[in-house]
Parts: C-alpha cells; sequence; structure tokens
C-alpha cells in the first residue's frame, strides 16, 4: 500500500497528515508515523529534532511573535526540512509521495517529492 503524506509543522500538532488504516485523513506525531511508514530510528530523531526547533518559537506571551531568531535561521530550518521530506521519499518502502509544507512556506502541492 502506497501512503500519500503531507508534511506541515504547526504548533503542538504531528508534522505528518496522511490516511490511517481506519481510512481517516488525519494528523499524526513523529513517533507513529515512524511507525507507519516504516522509517528508521535516526531518520524519526532527526524528524523530531526539526519538529522540536519549530516548537520553541513558540510565544506563549503573544502567539503570533512566534518565530525564528533571525530570516536565517529560518531559511535553515525550511531547508533542513526539505532534506528531511526528500529521505521520507527515498527511505520509506511504504511512501508514495511527501507534500512538503514547511510550517505553511510551501503551498499544497508546490513541492512535492
Amino acid at each position: 500500500m502506497a501512503i500519500e503524506i503531507v508534511m506541515l509543522a504547526g504548533f503542538f500538532e504531528g508534522l505528518f497528515f496522511y490516511v490511517d488504516p481506519d481510512g481517516d485523513w488525519i494528523n499524526h506525531p513523529v513517533e507513529v508515523a515512524g511507525e507507519d511508514l516504516a522509517l528508521s530510528a535516526e531518520l524519526v530523531t532527526a524528524l523530531r529534532a526539526w519538529d522540536d526547533e519549530f516548537q520553541a518559537i513558540y510565544d506563549d506571551s503573544y502567539p503570533p511573535d512566534s518565530k525564528f531568531p533571525t530570516p536565517e535561521a529560518e531559511r535553515a530550518w525550511i531547508e533542513r526540512g526539505k532534506e528531511l521530506a526528500a529521505r521520507i521519499k527515498r527511505e520509506s518502502p511504504l511512501v508514495a509521495s511527501v507534500d512538503y509544507q514547511a510550517d505553511g512556506t510551501f503551498e499544497d502541492g508546490t513541492c512535492v517529492f
């Protein structure tokens, strides 16, 4: 069974959207996706670190101010995510495609591996 996934970072939610075994299109945390998609422990660790970096920018006192410390840090985070999305496609025998959207930087369907 080939699985089409969307990789989209958001605060307090899993990175991955795909159809679960019950046929529902839902959000999945990294650890669950790692099992469902047969990802290596190393890749799961890298994805968790990437998501943790995003979660760390959340500004609880005023959420709209949640942002990376510099534009360079944001660009580096986006590029690391792109590399991770490509790795998922390469390494998982179950993944048909990865629609990488970063934190909404890329529109649906514009950065697909």
